[in-house]
């Protein structure tokens, strides 16, 4: 942990942790930049976290890479780490999937910055600018053989390499060995982040909640229970995975997650 990046309001609990994983450059914690009433800015070489209050154009939070100065310019090699900027959080308590009658996921978020610079050993298999929220979908019952199992439910929002980002469902080659099940960009949102505009996504999770976990199952993950009760959202993550050479930042605003249960 580096440090705290202050909001508007001292007062306040911590509730959000800064990721900036495989970055060879992590934000200090010195004041932030005042570029104008109402936005904070901390920013280095290879990054940028805005924060804007309600009103400014920049509310609410936008997130930028600079993978140019982290890669010095030399394409990243199979095996090799990629760098990550993102926020987090760990919901407290959470209802079980059992109990659930809704998960209702909105958010806006829009596209700012994206420049690519193309090396001769550019693959598309192993580069790319990724913008993408992942839940977690954990087994939460400490009485359970498979306590701590998951599945990453991913909500992408942007990929270079296709104006609607491709479904992808598959073991986690990234270290944890789980199930990943990221349905299409088309099943969230209706535009393309590719035209720089606001997207929308309100969308009812549930049914894919139970979709992905049926999916794990059928595939030989959680083997070790297959009741909905013992598996909670526990976690998620919001922001950018860059693999490739580029400079990329987006803007999001009106994220909640509303979860009814019985």
């Amino acid at each position: 942990m580096y440090g705290r990046l202050p909001g508007f309001s001292r007062d306040t609990e911590l509730a959000w942790d800064l990721d900036q994983w495989s970055s060879r450059f992590p934000l200090a914690t010195e004041p932030p930049a005042l570029p104008k009433p109402g936005v904070r800015r901390w920013a280095n070489a290879s990054k940028t976290v805005t924060l804007g209050t309600a009103g400014t154009v920049e509310a609410e939070l936008s997130l930028a890479v600079n993978a140019r100065v982290e890669y010095e310019n030399r394409a990243r090699k199979s095996g090799e780490p990629w760098v990550h900027l993102l926020v987090e959080q760990t919901f407290e308590d959470p209802p079980s999937l059992a109990s659930l009658t809704s998960a209702r996921l909105r958010l806006k978020a829009r596209l700012l910055h994206s420049e690519f610079h193309r090396t001769d050993d550019y693959s598309p298999g192993l580069h790319a600018a990724q913008f993408q929220m992942f839940l977690t979908l954990q087994n939460h019952n400490s009485q359970s053989p498979g306590f701590g199992q998951l599945v990453s439910f991913g909500i992408p929002l942007y990929d270079d390499r296709s104006r609607f980002p491709k479904a992808h469902k598959a073991q986690d080659t990234g270290g944890t060995a789980m199930f990943i099940f990221t349905p299409g960009g088309e099943v969230f949102a209706d535009k393309s982040a590719h035209d720089r505009e606001w997207i929308t996504v309100d969308k009812e999770l549930r049914p894919l909640f139970l979709e992905a976990l049926e999916t794990a199952w059928e595939r030989g993950f959680l083997r070790e229970s297959r009741d909905l009760a013992d598996y909670r959202i526990t976690t998620m993550n919001l922001g950018w995975e860059v693999p490739a050479i580029f400079d990329v930042e987006m803007q999001v605003r009106d994220l909640s997650l509303e979860v009814q249960t019985r």
